[in-house]
């Protein structure tokens, strides 16, 4: 089962000090290193959220949840579902794959979800080391600002779930340039050859979103989360 919960990082009450208590000696110290006082509560809130939200899925406290981390630092349950969290602004989404438990041993996480926000500032020039060969044989006029940066939200969601984040160029991630409701995306790592499930996530004006599974699923709903 696929869950999708959206989490609005500002609300105050995410930041109540036995919410805060829960995060483990990883996230206060990143919490905590932190410059920006609004990049740092907004942290924490997501992190807060997820703990949560997994708690409530184990039927466990938030601060009994133990990560396990990959090769590059990517958390996972040893036994649990599969997870990723995203957050952009004021919003976070944190997707649960409930089906999809990750054993000790695997460095791919199965499923990642990513959000961004638009911004005017967003120039189509900053992606230009993101496409494939194969995507630029594709692209027969210049993207703009709009389509550069949902391409770049499907590539981060492939990323996630491949379980290597930025460590892995986007140009190893080959993606559908169009848009419709069922898209496949294949990534290449070491050698291998991946596909994945891919969907664009409505999560509102101004903001683009994207989720990577193995699985296939109808069109992937969003939740609030009120905690």
């Amino acid at each position: 089962m696929l869950k999708i919960w959206r989490v609005a990082l500002d609300d105050p009450a995410h930041l109540d000090p036995p919410r805060l208590a829960t995060l483990d000696q990883q996230e206060h110290q990143r919490w905590q290193s932190l410059r920006k006082a609004q990049d740092a509560r907004r942290y924490a809130a997501a992190h807060t959220a997820l703990r949560a939200i997994l708690a409530s899925e184990l039927a466990c406290s938030p601060s009994e949840i133990q990560y396990l981390h990959n090769a590059w630092g990517k958390p996972f349950l040893a036994h649990g579902p599969a997870f990723s969290l995203s957050h952009s602004g004021p919003l976070a989404l944190i997707a649960l794959q409930s089906d999809s438990p990750i054993s000790e041993s695997r460095s791919e996480m199965s499923i990642g979800i990513d959000i961004e926000l638009q911004s005017q500032d967003t120039d189509p020039s900053w992606f230009v080391d993101c496409w494939s060969p194969a995507e630029q044989r594709r692209m027969s006029q210049p993207l703009s600002a709009e389509q550069a940066l949902r391409l770049w939200v499907r590539k981060e969601a492939v990323l996630k779930a491949v379980g290597r984040g930025l460590h892995l160029p986007m140009s190893q991630v080959v993606l559908p340039l169009g848009q419709s409701q069922r898209m496949r995306a294949i990534s290449h790592c070491e050698g291998q050859s991946t596909f994945w499930h891919l969907y664009d996530i409505d999560v509102g004006q101004g903001q683009f979103a994207a989720l990577a599974s193995h699985r296939v699923y109808r069109q992937p709903t969003v939740m609030d989360w009120l905690g």
